[in-house]
C-alpha cells in the first residue's frame, strides 16, 4: 500500500482520569512515535488537561521529540513530588505487592473522611505541588502562539454546574489547577471570582468545541476511565468512587450519543456548511484499554505510584501501536469505533 504523501492531521480529546492519565501519556507517546500522523486541535479534562498542555508545550518548543520528553519529565515529577509530600507512595513502591491493600487502607482513611467530615481545604498543599510542577512543564507563552495547534480545556463552575471552556488565549496555570480540582480533595479553584471544580463533571474531554473550531474531520478520543466495573460498590468510600467514575464518563457519553444522532438524523437533507456539514463530515476513532483500566482499584487514581505509572505508560504505548496497525490506513475514509455499541445506551 502506497504511503500517505503527509502525515494526517488528527484532533485529539483526551479524558480524565487522575493518575490512570498516565494511560493516555502512554499513548501519547506512542503517536507521536508514528511519521504518518500529525497533532491537530486538542482538548482534555483534568488529568487529559494537563497532559493536553504539557504536549502541546512540547509539540511548539521542540517538535515530537520535545513533547515526548516534556511528557516523561512531567509524570516522572509527579512522582517524584508524591513520594516527597508524605510516606504512603513510598511504601507502596517499597512493597508493591500490597499496593491494593495500601490504596484501600488511604480510601477508607482518608475518603470516607472527606466524605463525610474531612474539609478539602485539607489538600491546598497537595494543589500547591501541582501548580509546582505544571509551572516547570507548560509554556503558555508557546501554547498561545500562532504555531500551537488549539486546545480547549474543561472545569466546572461549582455553582452553576456548566462547562467553562478556556481556549490557548486564555489558559493559565489558575485554569489547568481548575480543570483537576476534585472538590472533596481539593478547595475550589477561583478564577475571575467564580469558583470551579473538576472539568470531568462537564465535559470530560471537551468535544464540541474540537467540532465547532477544527478544520479536520478525523477525532480520536483517548479514554482511560472503564465503562464497567465487575463488582458494585458497598462501602461509602468505594461508592464515592463510582459515582464519580459513572458521572466522567456520563459527560462524555452524553456529547458523543449527541453527535451521533445529529450525524445519523442528517440523512438527504446534507449542508454544504456550518454546523450540521462539519458534523456529517466527523469520523471517529477511540483508544482505550478496558481490561488493563478496569482491573486497576479506583483508589489508585490518587496515587501517582511510580510502578502503576510505568504499566499504564507501557499500556497506553502498546494501544497506540496497535489502533496504528489497524486504522491508520481508515484515517480520512471511514470512523474506527462503532459509537452505538460504545457510547449508546445499554
Amino acid at each position: 500500500m502506497a504511503p500517505m504523501d503527509k502525515p494526517h492531521s488528527l484532533d485529539l480529546a483526551l479524558q480524565g482520569g487522575g493518575a490512570h492519565g498516565a494511560f493516555t501519556w502512554g499513548v501519547l507517546d506512542g503517536l507521536l512515535q508514528e511519521p504518518r500522523l500529525a497533532v491537530g486541535a486538542v482538548s482534555g479534562a483534568s488529568a487529559g488537561a494537563m497532559n493536553a498542555a504539557v504536549l502541546v508545550s512540547g509539540l511548539v518548543c521542540g517538535g515530537a521529540e520535545g513533547a515526548r520528553e516534556r511528557l516523561r519529565s512531567f509524570w516522572k515529577e509527579l512522582n517524584r513530588s508524591g513520594r516527597e509530600a508524605g510516606p504512603l507512595i513510598p511504601m507502596i513502591e517499597a512493597f508493591p505487592e500490597t499496593s491494593r491493600a495500601m490504596s484501600s487502607w488511604w480510601n477508607t482513611m482518608f475518603g470516607n473522611l472527606g466524605t463525610a467530615h474531612g474539609s478539602p481545604g485539607m489538600g491546598r498543599e497537595l494543589q500547591e505541588i501541582l501548580r509546582k510542577i505544571i509551572e516547570e512543564h507548560v509554556d503558555f507563552a508557546a501554547i498561545a502562539s500562532d504555531a500551537a495547534p488549539p486546545l480547549f480545556i474543561s472545569a466546572t463552575n461549582a455553582q452553576s454546574g456548566t462547562a467553562r471552556i478556556f481556549d490557548k488565549q486564555d489558559l493559565t496555570t489558575e485554569a489547568l489547577l481548575a480543570s483537576a480540582c476534585l472538590p472533596l480533595y481539593f478547595p475550589p479553584v477561583t478564577i475571575d471570582g467564580k469558583d470551579y471544580w473538576d472539568g470531568g463533571y462537564s465535559a470530560n474531554p471537551p468535544l464540541v468545541p474540537l467540532v465547532l473550531e477544527s478544520a479536520n474531520d478525523d477525532l480520536l478520543l483517548i479514554t482511560v476511565n472503564p465503562q464497567l466495573r465487575d463488582e458494585t460498590p458497598r462501602n461509602a468510600a468505594g461508592i464515592v468512587d463510582r459515582i464519580t467514575e459513572i458521572g466522567f464518563n456520563q459527560s462524555m457519553r452524553k456529547e458523543m450519543q449527541g453527535l451521533f444522532l445529529l450525524q445519523s438524523s442528517i440523512g438527504r437533507n446534507r449542508a454544504k456548511e456550518g454546523l450540521i456539514a462539519q458534523v456529517e463530515r466527523l469520523r471517529f476513532h477511540e483508544i482505550h484499554d478496558e481490561a488493563t483500566l478496569s482491573a486497576m482499584p479506583a483508589q489508585s487514581k490518587l496515587l501517582p505510584v511510580r510502578h502503576l505509572l510505568l504499566t499504564l505508560r507501557d499500556a497506553g504505548e502498546a494501544a497506540a501501536k496497535r489502533w496504528c496497525e489497524t486504522s491508520i490506513e481508515r484515517l480520512g475514509k471511514e470512523s474506527t469505533v462503532d459509537l452505538a455499541s460504545r457510547f449508546g445506551p445499554g
